[in-house]
């Protein structure tokens, strides 16, 4: 009775997006559109308010500052006519955030209209109050990008002890800092898909959500979509695209990374409206309203790496028609041996995602009237037919800004153990920095979100501690990585190196597969990997891989498999 429930709740939200997409072809029909929006997305779009009205809480609080010191007297009854405006629309807000409970559909409506009209007033404020504000801002710490390294390092900051007034954060991103790794997966889901608020940091490690307010309320500044163009760690300071100046004591500097295009590769036409790309939480929006748009259509996966795998495997999930494509012999090829690999793909398979390997794509059919490329052309002649196209084929750190001011090396900045560059008040955390590998006694840069999270706790500690004239331990790093797709968990830690011992069931047909691989150099264990693994089993594998206990019969190796983690 509940499967037959939920098709019929599955088809009936089916029927009303194919009308909806016809109401929408009519002009007179444009306001049913409207209100059926204000109706569907009110409380995304009233999260939404309380993200932008954030930023104009800053503003309020700077500016009432520069009214108290009497810093703009030409201004001063406008500003103070500016506040009042200010006051009178977080009363307004909060009426209606009073009244979000409601079930009535017209009320629904009204007040979907009203926080419309309020995310608009709220934008005007804001700009606005920036004839007000101080075009040079001073800040004990600064933490330049808003990902995951941010909100980590903002909450070790507020552990470590800080005064109201000595944090900012700067990011190009609408929203707080958040748990990417959610975009790829249960943002993508077509049942409870995770939105925001549910993944802001810290809770992808069991912390607490961080949501806007709590920078507030813990004396943080939070500057959204600010987007810094030059950066002089000479002189400390950051210039905004709109000129306002941000001086500091410490800069952290936790810019990420950025997806690599195909036109980096020299593919043209991948400005169409059904090519995507995955980083922020505005791609990861956009691919949810194409995937909409696309039921049941065809979808092509540029790439086998992470992004490739966990989005293909998300549109088959939608119903979608996958085809992956990838240049590699096997999918995560810096990571997977060809055994493990084949595992996936067969899993894959039986899924219903079709994989083309060994070629790659090098342009598009041609777009149809919509805007939209209609195939995707590979290098070996082949043309995939394509109604979405998702590109994932990695990623870049984002370094520019500082170029020839600090030392970089393997193509991020150059850090010590505690992720201090060669400016002795600038530190690096996450994807731009590459740092001592402790284990394995060699530099190293690691995109993935554990070391954003570590590396960032990491860097505070060792900036509060440098103040107060103590020493800390070295950044002694364990490599992990880890996905999630379909039914499947795995999990590696340590060093892809040397030969490689596979244990275990690695049947794709398998109700319940478990499987792993140890890697041996030199005699001894340097990394291990394990699918279907319990939290004891996860656990063993990543101590065997931190200890590197010597191995001396692989083949008894091959036969103890994961019991030999287990009794280390």
């Amino acid at each position: 009775m509940k499967a037959n429930l939920a098709e019929l709740r599955t088809s009936l939200l089916e029927f009303c997006i194919r009308l909806f997409t016809i109401i929408k072809m009519f002009t007179w029909a444009q306001p049913i559109v409207t209100y059926f929006k204000y109706y569907k997305e009110l409380e995304e779009n009233m999260r939404n308010l309380k993200t932008i009205f954030e930023g104009l809480y800053i503003k309020k609080e700077d500016i009432e500052q520069r009214l108290h010191a009497k810093q703009i007297p030409e201004h001063e009854q406008e500003a103070k006519e500016w506040l009042k405006e200010i006051e009178k629309v977080i009363s307004e807000i909060y009426s209606i955030e009073q009244k979000l409970g409601e079930k009535k559909h017209l009320s629904r409506v009204c007040l979907g209209k009203h926080v419309d009209e309020k995310t608009s007033k709220v934008k005007e404020l804001i700009h606005k109050g920036s004839l007000y504000e101080s075009p040079e801002k001073f800040f004990k710490y600064i933490i330049l990008g808003g990902g995951v390294s941010a909100g980590y390092a903002a909450r070790e900051f507020t552990r470590e002890g800080l005064q109201r007034g000595e944090l900012a954060i700067i990011s190009k991103e609408p929203v707080a800092p958040y748990e990417r790794p959610a975009l790829s997966k249960a943002y993508l889901s077509p049942k409870s898909p995770s939105r925001l608020p549910g993944f802001h940091v810290c809770v992808g490690s069991g912390g607490q959500r961080l949501l806007p307010e709590w920078y507030r309320e813990n004396g943080i500044s939070l500057f959204l979509n600010t987007e810094i163009v030059n950066a002089d760690l000479s002189l400390k300071a950051l210039t905004t695209s709109s000129g306002t100046i941000f001086k500091y004591e410490t800069l952290v500097i936790a810019t990420g990374s950025t997806t690599m295009k195909l036109t980096d590769f020299g593919v043209e036409e991948t400005d169409a409206k059904n090519i995507f790309y995955l980083r922020e939480i505005g791609d990861a929006e956009k691919l949810v309203e194409g995937i909409r748009s696309t039921r049941k259509g065809k979808a092509v996966i540029v790439g086998g790496g992470y992004i490739g795998l966990e989005v293909g495997a998300a549109l088959r999930i939608n119903n979608l028609d996958v085809t992956m494509v990838y240049p590699e012999a096997w999918c995560m090829r810096r990571l997977f041996t060809s055994e493990i690999a084949t595992f996936y793909e067969s899993y894959y398979t039986n899924k219903g995602i079709k994989i083309v390997k060994g070629t790659s794509a090098i342009g598009f059919n041609a777009k149809s009237s919509n805007g939209e490329v209609k195939g995707v052309r590979l290098k070996d002649g082949k043309v995939l037919q394509a109604d979405i196209v998702v590109v994932g084929i990695g990623g870049r750190p984002l370094t520019s800004l500082f170029k020839g001011q600090v030392e970089e090396d393997k193509g991020g900045i150059k850090t010590d153990e505690f992720f201090r560059t060669s400016f002795f008040d600038v530190y690096a955390i996450g994807d731009v920095a590459t740092f001592p590998m402790k284990m394995y006694n060699e530099m190293r840069r690691v995109e993935h979100v554990d070391h954003a999270r570590k590396s960032a706790e990491q860097a505070v500690k060792a900036i509060k501690a440098s103040e107060r004239g103590v020493s800390i331990e070295e950044y002694d790093y364990l490599p992990f990585f880890y996905s999630r797709v379909f039914d499947l968990s795995w999990k590696f830690y340590g060093d892809n190196v040397g030969e490689t011992v596979l244990f275990g069931d690695p049947d794709p047909l398998s109700k319940e597969p478990k499987f792993g691989s140890y890697w041996i150099q030199s005699g001894k264990v340097k990394g291990a990997f394990l699918e279907g693994g319990s939290n004891e089993e996860n656990e063993a594998i990543a101590k065997v891989a931190r200890l590197q206990p010597t191995v001396v019969d692989m083949e008894e190796l091959s036969k103890e498999g994961l019991s030999y983690a287990l009794k280390i």
